[in-house]
């Protein structure tokens, strides 16, 4: 078997997966069990017969398959992930496999591998007693803290996503590859967020004056899709929806970065090169994806989610006024991110309550009312970043939101200042949980506070 072969590494991927499920479920006497186990050694077999081990290691994020580092594909993506979670879940490096072992001893390990809060010492010693000495249990590489650290593992994929896209950006020639690996970033995207919604969620008050485009891109991918999740969306519909958000002001990457960098209003001339950049969007897409009955939406959104939901906006040949739902959940996040951002014409952007407002106070004539609702139900009437200052006249940062919808005013705050705005140790509140009332509420920006300095 060549195990360089894309094919044949998900294969074996899959038959792992498909033993250890199948003797969870039933058991390793039972007769699907055993014809897991029959296909999952006869496979393992014919490896050994070029190879001197069967090794499967994990690394971080990393899978190597008999020594070679697995390209993570959207074919394989969804079985590597399982197999991490699997193995690190154990505190396991990895496995290795040396010729000559039965089906008992493989069917032994997935049993002790199936087993809640078993350790890797213990699934060693259960081989070792059972005379077991083909199947090596390989111990993790990094300390398991720094692999299952949630925080960590958010904040690498948020600034790898934002890696991805400047790549992406910057691509003079835009290849195959680069599509796959754009695609696996945003299914790695939305697997973070259905498991790390709030830390997640969190991470958007990064702001970046340099590399605005690219944050920008993210922050409305990660809200986008924090919306797709509660609306209900199935998965094929969240990629196409995350490889939107990240791609909509993609034709920005062809405005001048003088007119991008102008510190003061636009002229008409400048405005109207601004206006092409969905038009622009549509050639890159197209570039990177072709046309397709997948790709069509992901088209159609990339050049309408300028437009209103009253059908205002750009580009003005487009006269449906009934714009496609993915253009007008993106055009909800795209607005709050990018008001909410310090710009170099605007270094004191709204507040997120400010926006928050602007939302409410134009749902049903901009803005798509359902889908403004439920954006202000994930985020809050006080969204995360937001400046407070309190009863008490402390200064405070929204940190987190209340479990309770009809106590949206009383988020979790980080106290940073004092009445007299001097920095204090820092303290956290929640406001649900105290008298303690939020008196008024205020663009950080305004006071030199970058929100981002004290939640990452």
């Amino acid at each position: 078997m060549n195990i360089h072969d894309e094919r044949n590494q998900t294969m074996i991927f899959t038959r792992f997966l498909s033993a250890f499920h199948n003797i969870k479920l039933y058991g390793s006497t039972h007769n699907v069990s055993e014809k897991s186990l029959i296909e999952l050694k006869d496979t393992i077999d014919s490896i050994l017969q070029e190879n001197d081990e069967f090794t499967l290691v994990f690394r971080g994020w990393h899978v190597y398959f008999c020594g070679e580092r697995v390209k993570i594909s959207s074919a394989n993506f969804s079985y590597i992930m399982q197999l991490i979670d699997l193995f690190q879940g154990k505190n396991t490096g990895g496995i290795k496999i040396s010729k000559g072992f039965t089906i008992q001893e493989i069917s032994l390990f997935m049993e002790l591998l199936t087993k809640e809060n078993i350790t890797i010492d213990e699934i060693t010693q259960k081989l070792t007693e059972s005379g077991c000495i083909s199947i090596v249990v390989i111990p993790l590489f990094v300390q398991p803290t720094e692999l299952l650290d949630p925080r960590k593992r958010v904040k690498q994929v948020y600034f790898e996503t934002i890696n991805l896209v400047k790549n992406l950006a910057t691509q003079s020639n835009l290849q195959r590859s680069t599509y796959t690996k754009f695609t696996v970033g945003v299914l790695y995207l939305i697997d973070t967020l259905k498991t790390s919604e709030s830390l997640l969620l969190g991470l958007t008050v990064v702001k970046n004056y340099d590399d605005f485009l690219y944050n920008h891109s993210v922050n409305t991918a990660i809200l986008s899709l924090s919306l797709g999740v509660r609306i209900g969306l199935k998965s094929k519909e969240l990629l196409r929806l995350g490889q939107s958000a990240i791609l909509h002001d993609i034709g920005m990457i062809n405005v001048p970065r003088h007119i991008l960098k102008k510190e003061s209003l636009l002229s008409d001339e400048e405005w109207r090169i601004v206006k092409t950049h969905p038009i622009s969007g549509v050639q890159i897409v197209l570039d990177l994806m072709g046309l397709s009955e997948e790709t069509a939406p992901i088209l159609i959104t990339v050049i309408e989610h300028q437009k209103g939901y009253d059908g205002t906006g750009y580009p003005e040949f487009i006269k449906n006024q009934k714009i496609s739902l993915y253009a007008r959940i993106i055009q909800i996040a795209d607005f709050y991110d990018a008001v909410t951002t310090p710009r170099f014409y605007n270094p004191i952007p709204m507040s997120p309550a400010e926006a928050i407002a602007y939302l409410i106070r134009y749902s049903g004539q901009l803005f798509d009312p359902i889908i403004s609702k439920h954006f202000i139900n994930i985020l809050g009437i006080y969204p995360l970043g937001s400046l407070v200052f309190l009863s008490t006249g402390e200064w405070g940062l929204v940190i987190g939101q209340p479990q309770d919808p009809s106590t949206l005013h009383k988020p979790l705050v980080l106290i940073i200042k004092d009445s007299d705005g001097k920095d204090i140790d820092h303290k956290m509140i929640d406001l649900s949980q105290s008298e303690i009332e939020i008196m008024k509420a205020d663009s950080p920006w305004k006071y030199g506070i970058d929100p981002a300095e004290y939640l990452i």
